[in-house]
This record gives C-alpha cells, structure tokens and sequence, in this order.
C-alpha cells in the first residue's frame, strides 16, 4: 500500500511541475463549427427556441461545435430598426469570425425575426415597410458560410427555390416580402439555405389561412427535418465555394 500511495504521490508532484501549454493571444480559438442562432420577437436574450436546434447539432455532431447567441434587441414595438440592428450585428460578427478562423465552417439559424435578421444581412434588409435598403454581406463572407437555416420568417416569398416547409405558392409571400433582388440573391445560395414556412402560419404565408398558433408551431413541426440537413451540411467535406476568396483560393 506505502509504495502505491509513494508513486501516485510522486506522479502529482510531476505533474504539478509540469506547466499547462502556453495560450497565445495573438490567435483566436477556433472550433470546427461556429454556430450562431437569433432569436424571435420579444424571446429572452439568448437563443430562444431556435437553441433547441443548436443544442442538438453541437451534442450529434463529430465536429467541436461553438454556440454564439445573435446579441440583438428581438422588439416589436420599432420591428424595423430592431431587425436592422440585429442584421448588422450579424455582419460584424460574421466578418470578424472570417479574419479570426478562415478554415471555420459557419452555420446559421433564426426563428421568426431573427430568421429575416439572417436573411437581410445575407441579401440586404430593408425595402417595403422595412425602410431604406441596407447593403447585405459581400459575397466572399457568404461563400464562407456553410449552413442558413431559416424557420417561420416573416419575409418569406412564395418563389423562394430553398422554401422546404408546407407553405406553396398559393399560400403566398410573408408579411413582409423582400424585394425581387433579394431574393435573386439569397435564391443564388439555395445549395446552402433552407427554409421552414408552415402553410398555416400567419406571418410568413398571409394567405395560408393560418394564424399565429402556425407560427408558433414551426420549430416543433420541422425541427427534425432542420437539424439532420444541418448536420449533413457540417459533416461533409468543405466545398470550394465554402472557402471562398477570403482564403485566397478559386
């Protein structure tokens, strides 16, 4: 017994000799996946509903997956700048995300508001009763991105080719349709968007006849569906396009 507590002594002393390896400050700690989700309308700080998605990605995935919170007001009472706040948010922290971990898969999700947050700093915000036009994301920080997951957002359009819920066309736009260019846009990222609208949800398919119990329905009527395509999206090898010019290569 001595000599067993005399070498489990011995190896504690070591080991409170040995130094942890240094951190360098000069470089950012990068996680395979940086995943940030965005809230809906009047949702605590945090992730709101849409962290149930996120949580479940980050624990399935084989991948070190870190979980950030969009930082955003989430009002409805001043919709409009809440949600331009929220969108420019995104940009910052996605550009500055990019320059610290270049080889970082990103993958974003929002719920309600905070769906039309992602998607506004993707193709620009504004137009219509969102007010003046705002300048999306350059197109070298979008080819960085991996994964858009969008649920239930209120400027879904009825020709959307990434629209995967039960809304149709003939349940038409939201309640707040983005503008024709757009949707050009975001609809030239189909192989890395995917959106839920529930026909019967009032605020993303006004003519669905649905109401805001739809609405509200959203994350559990497709939250199986969204996180196995994010995760098929993140467990496979980077493209090209998810590199993008920001790496320097073609």
């Amino acid at each position: 017994m001595l000599p067993t507590l005399f070498f489990l002594s011995s190896l504690l002393a070591i080991s409170q000799a040995i130094p942890p390896p240094p951190i360098d400050p000069c470089h950012a700690y990068c996680a395979d996946v940086y995943l940030v989700s965005c809230r809906a309308t009047l949702e605590v700080v945090g992730e709101g509903q849409i962290g149930k998605v996120a949580e479940y990605v980050q624990h399935a995935s084989s991948m070190t997956v870190e979980r950030v919170a969009l930082e955003y007001p989430a009002l409805l009472e001043g919709y409009p700048k809440s949600a331009a706040t929220g969108a420019e948010a995104l940009k910052k922290i996605l550009m500055k995300q990019v320059a610290q971990c270049p080889h970082q898969k990103i993958v974003l999700m929002g719920y309600s508001q905070g769906a039309q947050v992602i998607g506004d700093a993707i193709s620009g915000g504004g137009g219509g009763q969102m007010g003046d036009l705002i300048q999306g994301l350059d197109s070298a920080i979008i080819d960085r991105i991996t994964a858009v997951l969008l649920m239930g957002d209120p400027r879904h359009m009825a020709g959307e080719e990434y629209q995967h819920g039960t809304a149709t066309s003939k349940d038409g736009d939201g309640v707040f349709p983005r503008t024709p260019e757009q949707l050009a846009i975001l609809n030239k990222y189909k192989h890395k968007i995917t959106s839920y609208c529930n026909s019967k949800d009032a605020l993303c398919a006004v003519h669905g006849g649905g109401n805001l119990g739809g609405h509200y329905a959203t994350i559990s009527l497709f939250a199986v569906q969204a996180r196995e395509w994010v995760l098929e999206m993140i467990e496979r090898p980077a493209s090209a396009g998810d590199q993008g010019e920001v790496n320097g290569e073609d």
